[in-house]
Order: C-alpha cells, then structure tokens, then sequence
C-alpha cells in the first residue's frame, strides 16, 4: 500500500468516515479594568473577585448586555449560591454594579463602572 492510495481513500470518504477534531474553546483570559481594581482593594472575599472576574467576561461576551446570574451558571464557577449574593452586594456597595433584584428570580446585573468616570 503506498501513500497515494492512503489519499485516495481520504478524499473519497464520506464525511462519517473522516475523523475531524473538533477544538474545544476554553476562556484564557479577562479584560480587568485599573478602576475596578482600585475599588477592589477593599474587598474581604476571594468569591467577590472570582464573581468581578466573571461578570466582566459577561459582559464582553454580551457585547454589553444585562447579565442573569442563575446559580446553576455559577456552581460550575465555584460559587454558592450564599456567596454569589455577598459579593453582589459588595461589589454593589463598591459602586461597580447595579443589581436587579426580582422575587424568584435570578438577578440581573448591569455593570456601571468600566472605565475611570462614572457613567
């Protein structure tokens, strides 16, 4: 068997036959604003962080969007429930957010403080 019957056999495969691999698209990295980690200094929770660090990929994902934070989405960052609202409402007390609180649902969180004036 010589190599050229090795491509003949790979360009008349069917595309069931041919094995691609697919590439797995993984997050590396997060656009951190200087001003939030200014305003961060004070912080007493490393939940506050992770959850800073996920909203900011949030909202480059949704190109600016509200974000709805389910606890289902953030278990499989790490966080708990009980943590995820602490660190709303630090990052809340810090001025860089705004929390939409509805009753049984998830809140929906509006970044405000992306650069170094207030908008």
């Amino acid at each position: 068997m010589s190599v050229f019957d090795d491509l003949d056999s790979l360009r008349n495969a069917t595309p069931e036959q041919k094995q691609t691999r697919t590439k797995k698209w993984r997050r590396q990295f997060v656009r951190f604003p200087w001003a939030w980690a200014e305003r961060m200094k004070s912080t007493q929770r490393a939940s506050t962080y992770r959850l800073a660090l996920l909203l900011l990929y949030e909202h480059w994902r949704t190109r600016g969007q509200v974000i709805v934070l389910s606890n289902v989405g953030l278990e499989q960052e790490g966080l708990t429930r009980r943590s995820k609202w602490r660190a709303l409402a630090e990052l809340e007390r810090l001025g860089l957010l705004l929390v939409e609180r509805l009753p049984r649902k998830s809140p929906r969180v509006t970044l405000c403080y992306l650069s170094g004036e207030r908008s």
